[in-house]
């Protein structure tokens, strides 16, 4: 491939330089990320992150102002997921930016290739630095058959957090000491130092949760993974709890908001069944 030049949406890419040399995220617009909170959906069973992403784009409308290019990301392109009306193209991996928000949200639709997630980590972890964010949340589900027999009574929704995270997060311990009125928790939280044993904390599903939360974990970036257990099938409930979650973690929206869906979702299902079968 040497002396190749690739275009991937408007970045001419020479590949006779190494992927150390490419600039993995492209940021189009001029925003200073410092002192934000980035979301990151992990892409994982049902993709529940991925449609709370798109619960919480469309609820506080953040501004698209770059994108992601990573061997790592299989290759997509479509019309714009959140308006009808618009003529943009969407890529597999974007970024989007809402200053009144201090937030910083990436968008990945397409899966993570395995044997490169660990140089996609590393570059989105170095790339955090580099921006000065402030701590980072991870969006997930996870396989709901794997909870033990104490989890199966307990709450769908789990954090696992940074010391560092909590240290920045103080509504972490009320919602783990949250209680429904029926009597039962509506979430558990689980704070880990950078020691933590991983096979401890089980993410199963999660993609690539635990190896991103354990890159920043130890690099020292607060981070905590939001995750809910789900299976596959109609996922608007489980995105639905956890961008509720969410909003309750960052506070960008009124608690007894109604979430929105984009019109990418219309027809998610197929059409309806003909009156004609009954």
């Amino acid at each position: 491939m040497n002396g190749m030049n690739v275009f991937v949406r408007g970045l001419q890419i020479d590949t006779r330089y190494s992927l150390q040399d490419i600039d993995m995220i492209h940021i189009q617009e001029n925003v200073n990320l410092k002192g934000c909170t980035l979301i990151f959906p992990s892409v994982s069973v049902g993709n529940a992150a991925q449609l709370a992403v798109d619960l919480l784009i469309t609820k506080i409308k953040p501004q698209k102002v770059g994108l992601i290019w990573h061997p790592a990301i299989m290759p997509l392109v479509g019309g714009d997921p959140y308006s009808l009306n618009e003529t943009a193209l969407t890529t597999s991996a974007e970024v989007f930016y809402s200053g009144q928000w201090k937030l910083v949200i990436f968008q990945i639709r397409s899966p993570i290739m395995q044997e490169a997630s660990q140089d996609f980590v590393d570059r989105i972890t170095e790339w955090i630095k580099e921006n000065y964010i402030d701590k980072i949340v991870i969006l997930s589900g996870i396989f709901d058959y794997t909870r033990n027999d104490s989890e199966i009574a307990g709450p769908s929704v789990k954090f696992v957090a940074s010391r560092t995270f909590r240290e920045k997060c103080d509504v972490l311990q009320r919602l783990g000491d949250q209680t429904a009125t029926s009597g039962y928790q509506t979430c558990s939280v689980v704070i880990c130092d950078g020691s933590q044993d991983p096979k401890k904390i089980s993410m199963y599903g999660g993609g690539i949760s635990w190896k991103f939360f354990n890159a920043c974990n130890v690099g020292g970036i607060p981070a905590v993974v939001l995750m809910k257990y789900c299976s596959e099938g109609d996922n608007i409930p489980d995105a639905i709890l956890l961008c509720t979650h969410l909003n309750t973690l960052l506070n960008f929206a009124p608690s007894d908001c109604n979430w929105e869906s984009p019109p990418s979702w219309t027809g998610m299902f197929g059409n309806p069944p003909q009156h004609g079968l009954y």
